[in-house]
């Protein structure tokens, strides 16, 4: 239960990385902070409003902060991708500093409200219900996101992007604006992850750089473009992650990293992606 619904979680943000390396071409190093704010926008609004207006607004100010920033990105766009990767690391530790002036470096937990807590009963198991609704909302966000990507036209405009960009720009359609919503999109994925997560974990400012080290596993063994790839992967890591706490408490840390770098060296495009696609 617990390696699923993290692996669903991870998914979300895993997703977001994807989506932006595909169009762009550029690891999103800082989709960690972001991670983060979603989570303490969720507490905030929590304690305000509720938990479902908390994770609302993680999703919507998280988007629209990746819309924006996407904006000063254009003139690095074409450079050597040191300078893109080395925007998106300033972007991560200006979105920190920005949330201890305004949280304090204290660790949050969002509340959650009495119908999440507690457990259901299935053939004698107790079975956590915030798990079983992380599970089920991540998976509904996560069939959105697909039916968004396939099925829609913006998803088809995404598609072609990621195909032949300069085609793309040759029809007159608006590339730019596109990528600002592809950000948009990628950015809020990684903040709604953070916010489904937050009630289980207490986060801090800090910690915005040092969760994508976390997400980089699920990355590699999907395959760093591969979308679909991305949410088998998120769940295998997971549940490596979960029987290792159990199994292997002193070292299960390492399991995930030990699978990434056994993936990589067997089959460098990850387990989900054809050597073809890379």
């Amino acid at each position: 239960m617990i390696g699923i619904s993290n692996g669903m979680v991870n998914y979300l943000a895993v997703a977001g990385i994807a989506l932006i390396m595909g169009g762009i071409g550029l690891v999103n190093f800082g989709q960690g902070a972001y991670y983060v704010l979603g989570a303490y926008i969720c507490y905030s609004m929590t304690r305000m409003f509720g938990f479902g207006w908390g994770l609302l607004g993680a999703t919507v100010v998280t988007g629209l902060v990746g819309f924006l920033v996407e904006i000063p990105f254009r003139k690095l766009f074409g450079k050597h991708i040191v300078y893109m990767l080395m925007y998106t690391m300033a972007l991560a530790y200006i979105i920190c500093d920005v949330m201890v002036a305004i949280w304090g470096y204290r660790l949050v937990s969002t509340p959650l409200p009495q119908a999440l807590k507690g457990a259901y009963r299935i053939l004698g198991v107790p079975l956590p219900k915030y798990y079983l609704a992380m599970i089920l909302l991540a998976a509904l966000i996560a069939i959105a996101f697909f039916i968004m990507f396939y099925k829609t036209k913006l998803g088809m405009y995404f598609r072609a992007i990621i195909s032949d960009r300069s085609m793309v720009e040759c029809l007159g359609i608006n590339v730019p604006l596109l990528n600002s919503v592809m950000f948009a999109i990628s950015i809020a994925l990684g903040g709604i992850a953070g916010a489904l997560y937050s009630p289980l974990s207490g986060q801090s400012p800090k910690e915005g750089l040092a969760i994508f080290g976390n997400l980089m596993p699920i990355l590699m063994v999907g395959g760093i473009r591969n979308l679909k790839g991305a949410l088998p992967a998120a769940l295998v890591v997971g549940l490596v992650n979960a029987f290792g706490a159990i199994y292997l408490p002193t070292i299960y840390g390492l399991l995930p990293f030990a699978l990434m770098v056994l993936v990589m060296m067997i089959r460098p495009q990850g387990l989900f992606t054809r050597a073809d696609e890379m």
